[in-house]
């Protein structure tokens, strides 16, 4: 079964997890080969969501970063965690250079959709929207080189946030940590929501204004 295509996946909080997920692993892999933090070598060409992303071939990559959607994935079935942030900083000084946000919500009486009111009809039309949204903000961060200064002058790190609730234990593979934020608050450029009809992403990018030679 291709992504998107079970209705489960946008009228359940288990497929809707499952479905956020997939669509953040999509955006963090753009986001670092086209930000150029690793080579090209580094990934493969692939098609997700009718959208031709790259999506990492390096084993260290990988293990991180399917490590972290693993926990992101957990706390999004619990329902505890509020933002998903890149953060991209001079491996030099640690300057914030760069910042994507996507904020979550859950949608619902409770903070949960009652599923049974939802025709299968209704569910197809959602998880149809939901595909094209996705699509959107993939286009959207392929073309977002267009605007965001080059990183080509420094070598570059990333490391990823996640906003949750304040009493939740750490796993060990994660740490508490500040913000992360742009001195001066830099440049902001919203991009398109996403909607389930458990979740709703609003997402963002944030980047550090080079000053004028």
């Amino acid at each position: 079964m291709s992504e998107g295509t079970d209705i489960n996946s946008n009228i359940t909080l288990k497929g809707s997890s499952s479905l956020i997920i997939s669509f953040f692993e999509c955006c963090l892999n753009s986001i670092l080969f086209l930000r150029g933090l690793y080579s090209e070598a580094d990934f493969k060409p692939t098609t997700k969501y009718g959208v031709k992303v790259y999506l990492s071939d390096n084993p260290d990559l990988s293990e991180y970063t399917n490590r972290m959607m693993s926990q992101l994935k957990i706390w999004l079935e619990e329902n505890i965690v509020s933002k998903f942030v890149i953060v991209i900083s001079s491996a030099d000084t640690l300057e914030v250079v760069e910042r994507w946000q996507f904020d979550i919500e859950t949608n619902g009486e409770n903070g949960l959709p009652m599923v049974e009111n939802v025709p299968p009809a209704d569910a197809e039309k959602i998880r149809k929207r939901s595909t094209v949204q996705i699509q959107t903000v993939l286009r959207q961060i392929l073309h977002s080189v267009s605007y965001l200064p080059s990183l080509e002058d420094d070598e570059y790190t990333f490391k990823i946030l996640a906003y949750t609730e304040r009493d939740i234990q750490v796993p060990e593979a994660w740490e508490d940590c500040g913000p992360s934020m742009i001195e001066g608050g830099g440049e902001h450029v919203r991009l398109k929501p996403v909607f389930t009809l458990v979740h709703s992403i609003e997402p963002f990018v944030a980047y550090k204004l080079r000053k004028p030679f």
